[in-house]
């Protein structure tokens, strides 16, 4: 919970100081590929996330790579600002965090669909019609397969979420009965 309040306001901050869409998607291509550089390497995540090593130290690694990248100068700003306030570890979450703030500006929503198969393109159109209808805006649809809610559907509208999943009913169902004794 507080890794999300703390992603928001440093995305919120960084696109704020954008001077405009093309600057603002240029910043997030550059932080999403240094976050997926993390995420990937094992020793340069391994590199990063260790207390022995000093913030300088990684600075100068990951301007390395902004530098190699041809990242803005915002950007590197933005990584020295993040290392040094220890907020590195949430990179992956601010990314999101701009992508979402991008997609607003441009009077969209992002939603994800999640099921445990893949569905059909109708379904996947009148899911994105319905969600349009709801938001009164144009809707980006990310479908996600994730067999562990047994059935049904979970749709996520930013922080909203409609959970129609067989899990999630019933684990309704136990509590309910574990309330009856």
């Amino acid at each position: 919970m507080i890794k999300d309040i703390i992603a928001r306001r440093y995305a919120k901050a960084l696109f704020s100081i954008t001077k405009n869409e093309k600057e603002t998607e240029a910043i997030k291509k550059e932080l999403e590929t240094l976050s997926n550089l993390i995420e990937t390497n094992r020793e340069i995540k391994n590199f990063i996330f260790n207390p022995i090593f000093g913030k300088e130290d990684k600075e100068k690694v990951l301007t390395g790579v902004l530098q190699k990248i041809g990242g803005a100068d915002i950007t590197k700003n933005f990584i020295k600002l993040l290392l040094k306030k220890d907020r590195i570890k949430y990179l992956r979450e601010i990314v999101e965090n701009l992508s979402m703030l991008i997609i607003e500006k441009q009077n969209k929503k992002k939603a994800v669909v999640i099921t445990t198969a893949k569905l059909t393109d109708a379904s996947l159109s009148k899911i994105k019609s319905r969600l349009s209808d709801i938001t009164k805006k144009d809707v980006e649809l990310e479908e996600r397969v994730d067999d562990s809610i047994i059935g049904g559907v979970m749709i996520q509208v930013g922080s909203l979420v409609y959970n129609g999943s067989i899990k999630t009913q019933l684990e309704n169902i136990k509590n309910r009965l574990l309330l009856k004794r």
